[in-house]
């Protein structure tokens, strides 16, 4: 008996078209801490401002809000950020940003190899149409047809 998210799909064509253009990919934990720290080490930071320029950066890959803020408190208790306020003449409410201590840049500068490695082989798959995720790599949520990015329609969770 064929599930019925299988009849919803236009063919064999649909599966070819998710490999010939994959999903929009969120990076996992370790993968964050290695992006917040490329953007650390170039200067100091704020949180909205990291998920932004990823998406700028790099178009096929996405940070959710709660990995960052897990990737943040993992580098707060590791010693290796500090963060202040900033006043922003824009906003009501300070922005908390970030700094990277010169005691942990050199760590840093060291996981900057093997991070801009991975971008390399992973953006290839990502731009070359293979859809082979690899540790750190979560796919985001399909959209089931007629329904929005991201929501999958009731009873198919």
């Amino acid at each position: 008996m064929r599930s019925p998210r299988f009849q919803e799909l236009a063919g064999l064509g649909a599966i070819r078209a998710f490999f010939e253009q994959p999903p929009i990919q969120h990076l996992g934990l370790e993968l964050a801490v290695c992006w917040i720290l490329e953007c650390l080490l170039d200067h100091d930071s704020y949180p909205t401002a990291l998920m932004h320029d990823l998406s700028d950066a790099h178009p096929k890959l996405r940070l959710s809000e709660t990995v960052l803020q897990q990737a943040i408190h993992f580098l707060d208790h590791e010693g290796a950020i500090s963060t202040y306020s900033q006043r922003c003449p824009s906003r009501g409410r300070p922005r908390r940003m970030l700094h990277l201590l010169e005691a942990h840049q050199q760590a840093a500068l060291e996981l900057m190899t093997p991070w801009r490695h991975w971008l390399e082989e992973n953006e290839a798959h990502l731009h070359g149409g293979a859809h082979a995720p690899s540790s750190g790599f979560h796919p985001a949520a399909h959209p089931a047809p007629g329904c929005r990015p991201g929501v999958l329609p009731a009873g198919r969770q």
